[in-house]
């Protein structure tokens, strides 16, 4: 994780960060430094760290060193139930702070249906991370056309005539791939992180119904639900994914209900005004103690 790097920021901020109440670090590539700085005094400040897939490391002496690290925060923050549950098991012998699950948010006024936008025939799916298992869906998709939105490296044998591949797009440009495909896969492999919600969420913004891979770390069970908000398969299955992606094809009515409900659900949960009021809310409770 590059530490001496990274302190590199906080110590050319130390006089602002002193006169801090609390800090609010947004990746754990600041966060850790922070409480670096607190466990050698440098920092009074409570600090609040929102955190992504630290539970994954597997070098036991960096893992020592992160739970550590981790123990002077004021409290942890996970985008999902599966982040949250892993961390808790990943750091189980240190004495963390509380983990708040705080769902992720986006801009639901930005990301919506185009009033004129008409689905074409392609199938759509956006991301680059690592986490991404684009060789299940080539290998799934058949003769069905599909645009893929990465900047990951492919298979070159799972490439054919009917998937293109484009990336660096603007915001407005992607909007409008989400708008004019028939729906979204966002296929991920099996792992206790959340992965691929950035993307999954912006496409549910969009009125899409969305093909997601059911894996350990899926962020919300109470919510993501099959057949209701989305269209759940088995991580890693061809067969599964192949099924799915000819059912929503042949039935253009599903996944529109699908991806009506789905809308729904961003407007009332996942969105960014949400997401905003729950870490305010953290902020001020932790401020007032």
């Amino acid at each position: 994780m590059g530490f001496p790097v990274f302190l590199g920021t906080p110590l050319r901020n130390l006089r602002t960060l002193r006169s801090c109440q609390l800090v609010v670090a947004t990746t754990d590539s600041t966060g850790i430094p922070l409480l670096i700085l607190k466990g050698l005094g440098m920092l009074t400040a409570q600090v609040i760290v929102i955190s992504q897939g630290l539970h994954s490391i597997e070098s036991n002496a960096l893992k020592k060193t992160l739970g550590a690290c981790l123990a002077k925060a004021t409290a942890i923050v996970a985008f999902g139930d599966g982040d949250a549950i892993a961390l808790r098991e990943a750091f189980a012998t240190f004495k963390l702070p509380e983990i708040v699950t705080i769902q992720f948010g986006i801009d639901p006024v930005f990301w919506q249906s185009g009033e004129d936008s008409q689905s074409e025939n392609f199938i759509l799916s956006v991301g680059s991370d690592q986490l991404r298992d684009y060789p299940t869906l080539l290998e799934a998709i058949g003769d069905a056309p599909l645009k893929l939105v990465t900047r990951l490296k492919l298979p070159e044998h799972l490439l054919r005539p009917n998937v293109s591949i484009q990336s660096d797009l603007s915001w407005s440009e992607l909007r409008s791939l989400y708008q004019s495909s028939r729906f979204v896969v966002t296929p991920v492999k099996e792992q206790k992180r959340d992965s691929g919600h950035s993307a999954t969420l912006q496409a549910m913004a969009c009125a899409k119904a969305v093909i997601l891979s059911d894996t350990a770390g899926l962020w919300d069970r109470d919510n993501m639900k099959h057949g209701e908000t989305c269209y759940l398969v088995k991580p890693g299955c061809v067969a599964a994914m192949r099924e799915a992606i000819a059912f929503l094809r042949a039935d253009p009515g599903e996944a529109a209900r699908i991806g009506k409900n789905a809308r729904n659900l961003v407007e009332s949960t996942y969105n960014s005004a949400a997401f905003g009021s729950r870490l305010s809310a953290l902020i001020e409770s932790r401020l007032g103690s």
